[in-house]
């Protein structure tokens, strides 16, 4: 059985997008899945909720695969992608299949391109940040900044 995980953002995101995807690819591959959804959770948010259970339901052995679009579905720090590469090396009856990274830790590149992908999804995410304070910022000077970005708040206002 696969563990077929999702992910998004924001409320403005559709996850359902996703879940057709790893959907259609069970389907073409004759495997049996279940689907774990966290909506409007960030990826650099470890404690996500479907998350956490789908790694529970691993440990009890209920899945042999976890199956994402890709690994930055997972998490979008490297921090995380370390302590998630270790937890795989430890639960061996279950492997990571991204259906757009190209990853298989079969191979010894398999550990680099995962890590990779990781850290570029976090450098998005800092970069992303950094463009919103800098918009803020100017919106402050030019008095047009109301507060907060979608209820939003950043940590040091």
């Amino acid at each position: 059985m696969i563990a077929i995980y999702c992910r998004v953002s924001t409320d403005d995101q559709n996850i359902d997008q996703q879940r057709a995807l790893l959907v259609e690819y069970c389907a073409k591959n004759n495997h049996i899945f279940r689907s774990y959804m966290d909506e409007a959770v960030s990826g650099k948010i470890e404690d996500r909720p479907q998350w956490q259970k789908l790694l529970a339901d691993c440990e009890k052995g209920e899945f042999e695969a976890i199956l994402v679009v890709k690994a930055d579905r997972i998490t979008r720090t490297l921090k995380y992608a370390l302590w998630f590469y270790d937890w795989l090396q430890t639960h061996k009856n279950v492997r990571l299949i991204s259906l757009y990274d190209s990853i298989n830790f079969d191979t010894p590149d398999g550990y680099f391109v995962f890590m990779l992908n990781c850290l570029l999804s976090e450098r998005e995410l800092l970069v992303n940040q950094w463009r919103m304070r800098i918009g803020i910022e100017r919106a402050k000077k030019e008095g047009k900044y109301k507060g907060g970005i979608k209820g939003r708040k950043w940590k040091n206002e």
